[in-house]
């Protein structure tokens, strides 16, 4: 997905029958990343090692310190929830699960 500079413009994809502007993606309700840049510096930021994939345990956390809207998830829900993403028999999740997680939760 490619972007262009200016406040409006709209991103291809829809809310019932329009784009979304690039303002209603930067602040959209939870305050989550849901551009490839932002899910980019999200998933940089707790990548220090630069390995290109995250711990499953480091994504547990971050998934809890999202707004859950009052609700608290116990360790299984939110494991159930990431397993739905990521795959791997390693315990370690991608960046293109990352961001399947991260957008999936975008939706709730």
């Amino acid at each position: 997905m490619s972007f262009s500079p200016g406040r409006n413009r709209f991103v291809q994809g829809h809310n019932n029958n329009r784009h979304l502007s690039t303002d209603e993606i930067d602040h959209n309700i939870g305050g989550l990343p849901v551009s490839e840049p932002a899910l980019r510096e999200l998933f940089d930021k707790y990548d220090t090692t630069k390995s290109g994939y995250l711990e499953f345990n480091e994504v547990k956390k971050i998934y809890k310190s999202f707004e859950n809207f009052g609700l608290e998830p116990n360790d299984k829900e939110v494991e159930g929830w990431i397993r739905r993403f990521a795959k791997s028999a390693d315990n370690v999740v991608s960046f293109d699960e990352f961001c399947c997680l991260i957008l999936s939760i975008a939706q709730r």
